[in-house]
This record gives C-alpha cells, structure tokens and sequence, in this order.
C-alpha cells in the first residue's frame, strides 16, 4: 500500500486505541507523542524504499533512502516478526531516553508505534505481494492464502484509492469527531 494509506490506518488504530483505553487525564504531551509515534510506526517499514515517505519527514532523507534502498531488499526484515522484534526494541530504547519531567507516558508512545506498525504489516499482507512474516524464512504470506490470492488488492491501484485510503481517513476523522470531547480534556486543562 501507499504511504498515505499507511499513515491514515495506523494513526486511525492507535488514536482509537489511546483514546478508548488510556486514562482521560490532561496529557497533551503524550497525546501528540501518540500521533507522532504511530505516524513513524505506520511509515517505517518502507524504509528499505528510496522514494518512502519516512525518507522525506527527515532532514537528507532523500539521499539516506537512496543508501538504504541499494543496501535492504523491499518487503525483507522489516515486513516481519523479526523487524517489529528489532525496531520495537529500538524505540523502546529511544524512548527510554526522555527525561521524566517531559511528563510524557512512554507506555502509550510505544503502544502506538506497535500497532502503527503491525497495521503497516496487515495492510500489506493484502495486497497482491504479500509480506515474508516468517523472515528469514522467505515464503511471502498474505490475506487471503492461496489459493484465493485473486482477492488481493493491488498497490496503488483503484482500490486502494477510492476505497480503503477513503474509509481509513472516515475512520480517524469519525473517532475525532466523536471523542472531541475526550480530546479537549487530554488536551487543555
């Protein structure tokens, strides 16, 4: 799938998540961190592209992706077990860096990166390519097996626009809407 794609379902799944499941308090630090964090989850499987959209958020992401991209296969390490493995326990360690003053509840940053990421994941396991989940073992699995795998979708294609971008981008815009109030109190005192 497209990066907006990405980007609009895991922002969808781990604001929903953060919002329904995290206590109402005033935390407008950790709120934006959610979205930021499921912003990088959502985009950073793709890395191994030159053209990823994770490579134009970054200043000379442009010429690091174009490294990247000659040095890690597409669709390898990081659309798998292992990458989430690898990369979840990375961001942990970022995160581990902010100092505690920030008042930003970590937990729920990792949270959101997780599922940003894994959503990545499941969203290409439907599409035409699949993904190799069990990496290092390289068979590529999608959403339908085979032999259905005729009922994929593919990248970029009608679908995928008219479709599952639109209703990804209803989704966020519906659990703004209806948690508006919820967000106002994460967010102003």
């Amino acid at each position: 799938m497209l990066g907006r794609t990405h980007q609009s379902i895991g922002i969808a799944v781990s604001l929903g998540l953060y919002i329904t499941l995290a206590p109402h308090e005033y935390a407008p630090a950790t709120f934006a961190g959610v979205v930021v964090c499921s912003y990088i989850g959502a985009l950073l499987p793709d890395l191994d592209q030159a053209a990823s959209q994770i490579w134009h958020s970054v200043p000379f992401g442009h010429t690091v992706g174009k490294v990247a991209s000659k040095l890690l296969e597409h669709r390898n390490l990081s659309h798998s077990i292992v990458g989430i493995i690898i990369f979840g326990y990375l961001f942990k360690l970022l995160l581990n860096l902010f100092p505690d003053y920030w008042g930003i509840n970590t937990t729920f940053l990792l949270d959101g990166f997780l599922i940003a990421y894994v959503c990545h994941l499941l969203s290409d396991m439907i599409t035409i390519e699949g993904i190799p989940l069990l990496f290092p073992y390289h068979a590529f699995l999608g959403i339908p097996p085979r032999p259905f795998e005729g009922a994929r979708i593919i990248t970029g294609k009608w679908f995928e626009n008219l479709v599952i971008f639109p209703l990804a981008n209803i989704i966020l815009f519906t659990i703004v809407i209806t948690h508006l109030d919820q967000i106002k109190h994460i967010l102003f005192k």
